[in-house]
């Protein structure tokens, strides 16, 4: 939709401050009154707008999965690694999207949930295609949380590390097998 798409464009280009319904509607070509048919306020357009980016980084990790020839856990996790780590080099859209999400939630109950909602499904996603089946609870919350703290972490902090993507990743995967393996 033409106006969550202007959303998440304000969003990224000029924070949260930047997204007025006045903005949108110039940005989308359209009148106030327009915009407002649709989404009485704006946190009605942040919650409608985060939904739907939300959405579409989850279809973008089920859509990376099936990509994968990896064939062991390892192999499937080193995928993982490597994929996840590779946003974090440069100042990404993606990243810029979820710095102001991360600031919105901080003052917004709603979007808090939706944020923690999509980390719990991209946690099931990651365990589910790393290790099927395989992994108890507690070996699934292992590794969700090692995966999602180092990938969230290192989105941040890359550019300034000593270490390259690809040695972070042989190291994560290196971590998150002995941590399932425990």
């Amino acid at each position: 939709m033409l106006i969550l798409d202007c959303a998440l464009k304000l969003l990224i280009e000029t924070g949260d401050a930047g997204l007025t319904l006045r903005k949108l509607a110039d940005l989308a070509g359209m009148r106030l009154s327009n915009v407002q048919y649709y989404f009485k306020s704006r946190d009605d357009v942040l919650k409608a707008m985060v939904a739907r980016y939300f959405e579409a980084c989850t279809a973008n990790l089920v859509q990376l999965t099936k990509a994968s020839e990896a064939k062991s856990p390892r192999e499937r996790v080193q995928y993982l690694a490597l994929s996840g780590l590779s946003h974090g080099t440069e100042i990404s859209d993606m990243c810029r999207a979820f710095r102001e999400i991360w600031a919105i939630s901080s003052r917004n109950s709603v979007i808090d949930q939706c944020l923690m909602d999509y980390y719990r499904n991209f946690a099931e996603l990651m365990a589910d295609f790393a290790f099927e089946t395989q992994l108890d609870e507690v070996r699934r919350n292992r590794l969700a949380t090692l995966l999602l703290t180092f990938f969230e972490g290192y989105s941040i902090t890359a550019r300034s590390l000593p270490l390259g993507v690809d040695e972070a990743a042989e190291m994560l995967t290196g971590l998150a097998m002995s941590v399932v393996e425990r």
